[in-house]
């Protein structure tokens, strides 16, 4: 028995229908998946994923070496840090006992491996009088007053708060 060649148009159409709401879904998918895409990765509109995946991967490059230079600078930084001054003791005293204040003082000022100095200064009613003597490795080659030692001891133990005693006051 033959095929009607009616029936076999209506076949037809009726394969070619369910072709082309096939086709228009996946047409409408794809769109979807592109805007994603585009949403996704920036405001570049490549003609295809691949010129996306290129660009993508050369603003990554772009950033690496920017990070790159970014950790060569901390690396700098970090060196300086521990060369600047950022432990301090400070002792307020009264040397003279005809006066009546704690004005003099001794300051240790150090950086992280113990180096830098120790300012003194000694009030007098006439005058006022300022020592420095330097410190290296947490100790210095000139003969440090008690007052200067405490400071120094302080600055030693100091963690970035700074340290202070008051002591002989009248």
């Amino acid at each position: 028995m033959a095929i009607p060649t009616i029936d076999l148009a209506y076949g037809a159409l009726g394969l070619a229908l369910v072709a082309v709401v096939l086709a228009i879904w996946g047409l409408t998918s794809a769109a979807r998946v592109r805007r994603r895409y585009l949403s996704a990765f920036g405001d570049e509109r490549p003609e295809n994923v691949e010129q996306l995946v290129a660009a993508l991967h050369e603003r990554l490059d772009a950033s690496l070496d920017r990070f790159d230079g970014f950790d060569g600078r901390l690396d700098g930084l970090e060196s300086r840090m521990g060369q600047a001054i950022n432990r301090v003791g400070l002792v307020r005293f009264n040397p003279f006992m005809d006066t009546g204040s704690d004005l003099s003082f001794s300051a240790a000022l150090l950086n992280d491996h113990g180096d830098g100095l120790i300012l003194t200064s000694l009030w007098g009613r006439d005058e006022v009088r300022l020592y420095a003597k330097p410190i290296q490795k947490q100790d210095s080659r000139y003969v440090l007053s008690q007052e200067e030692k405490q400071a120094l001891d302080m600055a030693k133990n100091d963690r970035g708060a700074g340290n202070l005693l008051v002591k002989g006051s009248s």
